[in-house]
């Protein structure tokens, strides 16, 4: 007698929809699973016979085949227990066959029957509503984060019995209910808390209202850690399907956990400087995400960011670009999302106080070897530089609060926000940071005398392509920042200090 279930193989934060077919017939008994496996899966029939046995069912013993189809693709992880056992159990005659036609089943299986949880919920159930198909039998521990997903209709069980009872009962339980994600902006931090470095907050505003890519330079404790986790914190709230996303990366990589069952604000990552390529591109067994893909829609922070490793830095290239990494491995390929603002941070020299000729005593060469460390091709994927000064005493002591706080920032960003989205809504970006270059000069318009300044500038600071255009798009933010239809010169001005590295 043959029994099907469906299940999902991952791919990165995508999901595919796969068969578990099982046959029970006569022979010499046996139990062997089929279908392109990896190590935890082939030992799912272990589990899976254990759990059915100490669940006090009796199947009589014969030459039992699994299969997991299409065979082509590679699957791995422990999600693939419940699926087997209700094949099973289908094929040995304990559960009607015609009951599972449309149900996704999700979960791991202890010896005793006990169904534990697993990785990747979210993504699969996403790939799984999708088709048309809606309800899901998972353990309870990922019920929270699967009704996150709309239309979804969730069954969480404890065990297998439950499992059975419940497809025998005609799936009569009420699904758990879907839940609503929130838009969460609450921080804790404002930047209000920094004393002065009206420029620095400045530069940041710009940089966070099209989540430009930007680097701060400056002597230790003038503030630039304390700016950098401030920047969440005045980006708009994310929309749902970004939520989505990112939930479905830190699911993937295992991080939904400790009664986190769905990120619904923006994450700020800042990895060591001892990071490794892989860790930060991604990888390693299973082909995890990394921290290029874990700070997504978010901020990813560097700090002594010429002290990471040269192929550690380069990584962000391509991700910096496309907003996307790709990881090939030798067992296998995925893509995952990466478009991230990247914050870095720096000191001027080693010792950290050039050009304070008093207090520096690195030579010339010194200061022009601790910034080699950075590529020119890297430096030219960074929208805003800005030179981060000592704060003055005057500063330090001030009571008062000036114009930059989170308040004044956050409605600046998102007013900038809603402009991009109405000016780009018939595009597939929505920020000036994102305009290809093919677009450049139909939404960076500049008046005259802008004009005039920009090619002064292109050849005095021999500009490449790459950042002319930069310049551009940072100058478009600016401007609409001041409300301005048209790139006036007072923005070209602006936008050329934040290149000069």
């Amino acid at each position: 007698m043959l029994g099907n279930a469906y299940t999902s193989v991952i791919n990165g934060i995508d999901a595919v929809s796969v068969k578990v077919e099982a046959d029970i017939s006569a022979g010499f008994p046996c139990f062997d699973i089929t279908g392109n496996l990896g190590v935890a899966v082939r030992e799912s029939r272990e589990r899976v016979r254990m759990a059915i046995k100490n669940s006090g069912i009796r199947i009589v013993p014969a030459r039992m085949i699994v299969n997991i189809s299409p065979a082509d693709l590679r699957k791995e992880g422990t999600h693939y227990d419940l699926a087997v056992a209700v094949a099973v159990l289908q094929a040995a005659g304990i559960i009607r066959q015609n009951l599972c036609e449309n149900i996704m089943f999700i979960g791991e299986l202890g010896l005793n029957g006990e169904l534990r949880p697993v990785r990747g919920v979210l993504p699969m159930v996403i790939n799984w509503c999708k088709g048309g198909r809606q309800m899901v039998v998972l353990p309870r521990e990922n019920a929270m984060e699967a009704s996150y997903v709309k239309d979804a209709k969730i069954i969480p069980a404890s065990t297998l019995n439950e499992v059975i009872e419940c497809i025998k009962g005609d799936f009569t339980e009420v699904p758990f209910e879907n839940a609503k994600p929130l838009q969460s902006t609450e921080y804790g931090m404002d930047f209000a808390d920094i004393h002065g470095q009206l420029s620095l907050k400045r530069a940041i505003m710009v940089a966070a209202a099209s989540m430009h890519n930007m680097l701060m330079i400056g002597p230790p404790g003038a503030g630039k850690t304390m700016a950098a986790e401030r920047i969440p914190a005045i980006l708009p709230p994310m929309t749902y399907e970004q939520q989505l996303e990112l939930s479905g990366i830190y699911s993937v990589a295992g991080m939904l956990k400790d009664g986190v069952s769905f990120v619904d604000k923006r994450c700020f990552r800042a990895p060591h400087h001892c990071i490794t390529p892989q860790a930060m591109a991604g990888g390693g067994n299973g082909l995890m995400p990394g921290e290029v893909s874990l700070a997504c829609h978010g901020v990813l922070f560097m700090d002594e960011f010429n002290l990471f490793s040269t192929k550690t830095v380069e990584v962000l290239r391509q991700p910096m670009e496309s907003g996307h990494i790709l990881i090939d491995r030798v067992n296998g390929k995925v893509e995952y999302p990466a478009d991230f603002m990247l914050v870095a941070a720096m000191n001027p020299c080693k010792c950290g106080y050039y050009p304070d000729r008093n207090r520096c005593s690195c030579t010339p060469a010194q200061v022009r070897a601790y910034f080699g460390r950075l590529s020119r091709p890297l430096l030219d994927r960074i929208d805003v530089c800005v030179q981060v000064p000592r704060i003055k005493y005057e500063d330090m002591v001030y009571d008062g609060k000036d114009l930059y706080t989170n308040e004044y920032m956050r409605s600046t960003v998102e007013r900038v926000f809603n402009i991009q989205k109405e000016r780009f809504a018939d595009e597939k970006y929505s920020l000036n940071s994102a305009i290809p270059a093919a677009d450049v000069s139909r939404y960076c318009i500049l008046d005259r005398e802008a004009e005039n300044l920009m090619n002064s500038i292109y050849d005095s600071c021999d500009l490449s392509a790459r950042g002319y255009h930069k310049l551009l798009k940072v100058a478009r933010t600016i401007a609409d920042i001041d409300g301005s239809e048209y790139i006036m010169a007072e923005h070209i001005c602006e936008a050329s200090g934040y290149r000069m590295v």
